[in-house]
């Protein structure tokens, strides 16, 4: 019964308008303030909240959100664009190619999905539409790729998979990148079928790849790139944990854009650190209110619970696996992946264990699921932050565009569940 009025209330409070962190904690308090009153409710939730917070490991999400910043800040976006044409501006559809990969880079480098749509997304999507490229493929490809901030290390999300579940951070991180790449591939596999069978149609369409010019060498282009050597080399090779490698990649990025590039100017300075504060303040808080909430379930015996009902059906763990799947991508359509970790990870974590399912493999499943989600209505952050780049763009055409892109999504999940080897290959090399 206190478990419905936590639900009850939840609903009631996210329908009403309130920020997910806050109607998160509220539910929370009240869940526990039921069983055990509500001074002594407040009390031990407050400890509980500051101690989660108060973390070693969670001190890498502010730093890696800097980093990110600054380097948004000092046109590293604008960078790997150039670089990414290079590699790939004689492709069909190269240019559409050249944004997907200079998304998966950018990612690694901000670890945010509708950062790197943003970013990457009004550099790249002018100069597509002034070659003459399929507006609705630009950006969708743009909003589908955006959302690889997730998977491809360092992720936000990872960092916050590896609180509720003590799944190494650093494993995790090795574990998003084959998966990462292959999504990329998929992407951009999709992109040249396509942009062949328009050019079949139209061959005046094939002008707008071969009149590339290649952007010149720059220190930018490679400094930008060996952010990524800087930042996980490091914690793959042992020498420094997540967070120390997200502190030396903030002293790398100042040095970078500050001094090298020159791009990072006082007022931009500012900008990335306020921004920075805004985004780790709101994440703080989910933290804090999720933690709250799920220390609710504990005490309520919801996971517990959980664990023994999916027993008692006697499921496989793929039979699991499929249900999970389906939950999360319908959950991500609703709510952000930091969420729907959170809230949901603590509840199944009995039943992972009882199933004996590898948690460096189902987070990667699970970050998947919810990238997926960054594109999928109503609430596909990745779509409203690309259709807001330009006003002639609708939620239509991004939606549109972006399907056959989530489709190959879907494909690069059932690889990773199929060959699960893919994601734990990298972790395995570890030890």
């Amino acid at each position: 019964m206190h478990f419905l009025i936590m639900l009850v209330c939840l609903a009631v409070l996210l329908v009403l308008g309130i920020p997910i962190a806050i109607a998160l904690l509220i539910s929370g308090v009240l869940g526990y303030s039921l069983v055990i009153g509500i001074a002594p409710g407040i009390t031990a939730l407050s400890q509980t909240a500051y101690s989660d917070v108060n973390s070693f490991v969670i001190i890498a999400i502010p730093l890696y959100i800097f980093m990110g910043q600054i380097m948004l800040k000092g046109e590293a976006g604008r960078d790997l664009f150039d670089f990414a044409q290079r590699v790939a501006g004689r492709l069909s559809g190269g240019l559409v190619i050249a944004s997907i990969l200079a998304s998966a880079i950018f990612a690694a480098i901000s670890g945010s999905s509708t950062a790197t749509a943003a970013t990457i997304g009004s550099i790249s999507i002018p100069e597509m539409l002034k070659r003459g490229y399929d507006r609705r493929m630009a950006a969708g490809a743009v909003a589908v790729a955006g959302s690889l901030g997730i998977l491809i290390p360092p992720s936000i999300s990872f960092i916050l998979y590896s609180l509720v579940t003590g799944a190494s951070v650093g494993k995790l991180f090795s574990a998003g990148l084959l998966p990462g790449i292959l999504l990329a591939a998929l992407f951009s596999l999709y992109t040249i079928w396509a942009t062949r069978r328009q050019e079949a149609r139209n061959p005046q369409a094939a002008q707008a790849t071969t009149a590339l010019e290649k952007p010149p060498l720059t220190v930018g282009m490679f400094g930008s790139l060996l952010m990524i050597v800087v930042v996980l080399g490091g914690i793959y090779l042992g020498w420094a944990t997540p967070t120390e490698a997200a502190a030396i990649g903030v002293v790398y990025a100042l040095l970078l854009t500050a001094l090298v590039k020159r791009t990072l100017t006082p007022g931009l300075f500012y900008r990335a650190t306020r921004d920075s504060v805004v985004t780790s303040a709101m994440i703080l808080m989910l933290i804090a209110g999720a933690s709250v909430f799920g220390n609710t379930l504990s005490l309520l015996r919801v996971p517990q619970d959980v664990a023994s009902w999916l027993d008692s059906l006697n499921l496989a763990p793929w039979q699991f696996l499929i249900a999970v799947n389906i939950l999360y991508l319908v959950l991500g359509m609703f709510m952000d992946a930091s969420a729907a970790i959170l809230v949901t990870v603590p509840i199944f974590l009995p039943a992972l264990q009882a199933l004996d399912i590898n948690l460096i493999w189902f987070g990667v499943i699970l970050v998947i699921n919810m990238e997926i989600g960054a594109v999928t209505p109503p609430v596909g952050m990745n779509l409203f932050v690309v259709q807001s780049l330009y006003e002639d763009y609708t939620i239509r055409d991004v939606l549109v565009g972006s399907l056959p892109y989530a489709l190959m999504g879907l494909i690069g999940l059932a690889l990773v569940m199929i060959f699960p080897q893919i994601a734990l290959w990298l972790p395995s090399l570890g030890g």
